[in-house]
């Protein structure tokens, strides 16, 4: 097999791997199926889903720094408008990315989610 040809085919694999983990946290949602290059789903607290203005704007708001704090520990994650909605967007570029990656990114990204998410409800409150 070629090596491009694997090359795409372990990316499939390692996006699919977090697109399962995606889809069975409680606390995420799918924004855009997987594709050979990039992904992107959000954090949705307790699975909060309500079409209000408001709570669009705190996910957003939760989304954002989501991403800032995981890209200031090292991780390769970027934001993403979607249909409106800020997303976690990941991508695979380096060969070397093992299954091990994406879940040491996953976990930091939904550890910052529950962080993020009580310090956003904390502000509202307030």
């Amino acid at each position: 097999m070629p090596r491009m040809q694997e090359e795409v085919l372990k990316k499939l694999s390692l996006f699919g791997h977090l697109h399962n983990l995606v889809r069975e946290h409680p606390e995420f949602e799918v924004l855009c199926e997987p594709t050979v290059d990039r992904y992107c789903f959000r954090y949705m607290p307790n699975g909060l889903q309500d079409d209000r203005r408001e709570v669009e704007q705190f996910l957003n708001r939760v989304n954002g720094e989501i991403v800032e704090n995981v890209r200031r520990e090292g991780f390769a994650i970027t934001r993403k408008q979607v249909g409106g909605r800020v997303a976690i967007r990941l991508s695979i570029r380096s060969e070397t990315t093992i299954r091990e990656d994406i879940d040491a990114t996953f976990e930091a990204i939904a550890r910052w989610g529950r962080l993020c998410s009580r310090k956003q409800l904390s502000v509202s409150v307030s």
